[in-house]
């Protein structure tokens, strides 16, 4: 029996798993660059949490006309706890696998049971991913549970059995798995986790726009306020919004729109909210268009509003 850690004989079991995500590696970096990569991921995390975030407030995201950079400006909210995240997972699972190595090389029986836990650990995540996406269980939890159990239960029946085929002795007639079956193998086992890992992170991108939208609900000071000045009416209505006609006949601007908020200001239009629009299921959002006859003022929003 080959001591844990020791790599097996090139006619036994061929490269290692380092050998083999490496050659994956170096075959992906032909066809896109990390840069692409990284940047794809920022615009998809950004869409998910802009479209999530938007179409709650009820704004669609095809009338905003946001562009790429706009999508991956507002990803990094999203994507930066879940990377700090993984690369201190990562730095911590390093050390411990190490660890682990050194302390059950010569210990096969604390061995068996170490896989034998992993294996039931591994089993359970799966089986509460799977209820979870099928919807056979609804967990009331504001996390991407499904997604991260899958995630942890495939990365643990995939050590497990890695541990298990580089330590354990085998049985008697066991077939050697061919060199091309087991690189395969790998590359689907990473494949895999890649994909639930996006799943998760996309998963809490849509987390974090709901989360952005109950900010606001509760807090409607969050955004800043906007004042309308334009030459002609405008008839802009909702809950918290007035209407004040100037004295001045030969002012320029005419009526004034005041108890309003700006959302945001994409394709050349401001998007705006009532002031008073967490208090009334009912309101609307208001697009304007930047129009240089009329005059706006921000301001930044220090006190409620006395909304009914």
């Amino acid at each position: 029996m080959k001591k844990l850690g020791e790599n097996p004989d090139e006619d036994d079991a061929g490269p290692g798993v380092s050998q083999d995500l490496a050659r994956l590696g170096s075959v992906l970096a032909h066809i896109v660059t990390p840069t692409t990569i990284v940047a794809a991921l920022m615009v998809y995390f950004g869409s998910v949490r802009t479209n999530t975030f938007f179409a709650s407030l009820g704004v669609d995201q095809s009338v905003l006309g946001l562009s790429i950079q706009d999508y991956a400006l507002r990803s990094v909210a999203s994507t930066i706890e879940p990377l700090a995240v993984l690369l201190l997972a990562v730095l911590v699972a390093l050390p411990a696998h190490a660890v682990l190595v050194r302390r059950l090389a010569a210990r096969p029986a604390a061995m068996r049971r170490f896989v034998i836990v992993l294996d039931v650990l591994g089993f359970a995540a799966v089986v509460v991913g799977v209820l979870g996406l099928a919807g056979w269980v609804e967990y009331k939890v504001r996390a991407p549970v499904a997604p991260a159990c899958l995630g942890l239960g495939v990365l643990a029946l995939g050590y497990a059995a890695s541990l298990r085929a580089r330590s354990l002795p085998r049985p008697p007639g066991y077939a050697v798995e061919p060199h091309g079956v087991r690189v395969v193998r790998r590359a689907i086992f990473v494949a895999l986790l890649a994909v639930l890992l996006l799943w998760s992170v996309a998963v809490y991108a849509q987390l974090r726009g709901l989360r952005a939208v109950e900010q606001l609900r509760h807090s409607p000071a969050l955004l800043p306020g906007v004042v309308i000045y334009t030459p002609h009416r405008l008839y802009l209505e909702g809950p918290g919004v007035t209407e004040t006609r100037l004295p001045d006949e030969t002012a320029k601007f005419r009526y004034r729109y005041a108890g309003l908020r700006l959302l945001i200001r994409a394709d050349q239009r401001y998007f705006l909210l009532p002031s008073c629009w967490a208090t009334t299921p009912q309101a609307r959002a208001i697009a304007l268009h930047d129009d240089p006859s009329i005059r706006l003022e921000f301001f930044h929003v220090t006190t409620p509003p006395p909304c009914p």
